[in-house]
């Protein structure tokens, strides 16, 4: 098992594994064009070419980034990869000095295990106005915006 980068042999496994839950309605989709533009932004957990979870790191501002596409395969929950997968967004986010991440989540009770709490998401205005504003689901997002101080 290995945490990396999405490479050539990943990128359709992390595709399908956002897709799973897109089609859920609990993740935004991305397309595999959009997953090769933010490719380095992504973390994936591996085995034998399988991709096992994945998160996305997003910098908004010097200090802000988001945990996106945060997804573990059913068959691993439970075994502490969603946790990692957070974990390492947030080590990096601290190697860049940002000082706040944020979420958006259905997840609130895992991501207050984690240090996280609930915030509006109007005290998140790069957010709303960069990305919230263009989605489809703006009108009628029921997300929970939770932020942790790095």
């Amino acid at each position: 098992m290995e945490l990396t980068k999405p490479s050539v042999t990943t990128f359709d496994g992390l595709y399908q594994l956002i897709k799973f839950y897109a089609d859920q309605r609990v993740m935004l989709p991305l397309s595999l064009d959009e997953i090769y533009h933010r490719a380095q932004g992504f973390r994936v957990l591996v085995e034998d070419d399988h991709v096992m979870a994945s998160a996305h790191l997003d910098i908004f501002t010097p200090g802000l980034a988001e945990i996106k596409s945060l997804a573990v395969d059913q068959q691993y929950h439970g075994k502490g990869y969603g946790k990692l997968m957070v974990e390492d967004c947030e080590r990096e986010a601290e190697e860049l000095g940002i000082k706040k991440v944020f979420v958006l989540t259905y997840q609130q009770k895992f991501f207050e295990k984690l240090g996280y709490h609930v915030v509006d998401l109007n005290t998140l205005p790069e957010k709303v106005y960069k990305e919230c504003v263009k989605c489809h689901f703006y009108n009628s997002c029921n997300e929970i915006a939770m932020v942790k101080e790095i």
